[in-house]
């Protein structure tokens, strides 16, 4: 089912996508760099480059030069995220492909994700307006501040639903409302078209990331790509294991979750240092990160957290009502649709 709602989504746009693909490659000129292709071309979902040319083509005025630097920018600036957040969590997987970092070592990672960065930008700067490249800068401010944010939270059972909305609103939302916004105002559409399209795009972007955060504890790792229980593991307490913690009285909640505190003992060895042996090995072991899990499917926790999600998708789809969407209505629709129902 979500693969065939992820392919009416992205139908009318696909020849489109296709020469997007060729603007990266063609992109990374240097043959060091072209050692990320594998990645990029890896099964990736092109959901980001896909909304940017869904919204271009929801206006009457796209400059499709314009939308294609634009869509290959954004995913280039989206791989270059998951290069560094991959080193950040030691993940030895991407895509059912080994990570960048676990296949060339940590330090060309590093500067391939700056090298992504930079190709993006160079595209972002040859577009006819400097708004959208703007758009994109603080985007990419809003990237970082929310993964720094997540970092600071790590193993804080205090997390609030608030703040994890802050962050994820930050980290992976922003990038894919910023999509949306971008093609709508290289497509022509009104500025309240454009209003509503970073709408949907942002509320899809929140949904994407919680059903991400419900994958992690319930997925299973041949179709997400890259190990399960990974979020948990690092001390990510997602939107499901905040509400498991307000789920359990004090002395269950203080129980199931020792290992976890214990972790994050462990897990540095003086303020803000990273111990080398979590790029090798977990550092929970995997029966208390089972037992976590399950307790979130049996208390509820996850399906709480999904119907979060699902409120997160009426609002996006609602952002659209009364809008000329030029023939796209079904598209967005399954995109917003796939996104609830997807298992990778």
């Amino acid at each position: 089912m979500s693969a065939a709602l992820l392919d009416q989504a992205l139908s009318p746009v696909r020849a489109q996508l296709q020469a997007v693909t060729r603007r990266i490659v063609s992109q990374l000129e240097d043959p060091v760099a072209r050692k990320v292709v594998y990645l990029i071309t890896a099964g990736g979902k092109r959901l980001r480059p896909a909304l940017v040319l869904l919204a271009g083509a929801s206006g009457r005025a796209a400059n499709q030069t314009a939308l294609i630097d634009t869509a290959a920018a954004v995913e280039l600036i989206h791989t270059a995220t998951l290069i560094h957040d991959d080193i950040i969590d030691a993940s030895p997987l991407r895509r059912s492909q080994p990570t960048f970092h676990h296949r060339w070592g940590t330090e060309r990672a590093v500067l391939m994700g700056d090298y992504l960065y930079a190709s993006a930008f160079t595209l972002l700067a040859r577009l006819p307006t400097p708004y959208v490249m703007r758009v994109m800068a603080d985007v990419c401010r809003q990237l970082c501040r929310g993964e720094l944010r997540e970092v600071e939270a790590r193993y804080r059972l205090d997390l609030t639903e608030e703040g994890y909305l802050d962050i994820i609103r930050d980290k992976t939302a922003s990038l894919i409302g910023g999509c949306s916004h971008s093609g709508a105002y290289l497509g022509g559409c009104a500025p309240g078209m454009v209003e509503h399209l970073t709408g949907f795009g942002v509320n899809v972007g929140l949904a994407f990331q919680i059903i991400d955060d419900c994958l992690d504890l319930t997925g299973d790792a041949r179709h997400l790509g890259k190990s399960g229980l990974a979020d948990l593991d690092k001390g990510t307490l997602s939107l499901p294991i905040i509400y498991l913690t307000q789920r359990l009285s004090p002395r269950a909640r203080a129980r199931l979750f020792a290992p976890l505190r214990a972790s994050a003992a462990a897990s540095l060895t003086g303020r803000g240092r990273f111990r080398a042996s979590r790029r090798s090995a977990r550092i929970m072991d995997a029966q208390s990160l089972a037992r976590i899990a399950h307790a979130a499917r049996a208390t509820g926790a996850i399906d709480q957290a999904q119907r979060r999600a699902q409120r997160f998708i009426r609002a996006a789809t609602d952002a659209l009502s009364r809008l000329p969407m030029n023939g796209l209505t079904g598209a967005y629709h399954a995109l917003a649709d796939y996104t609830i129902a997807r298992r990778s």
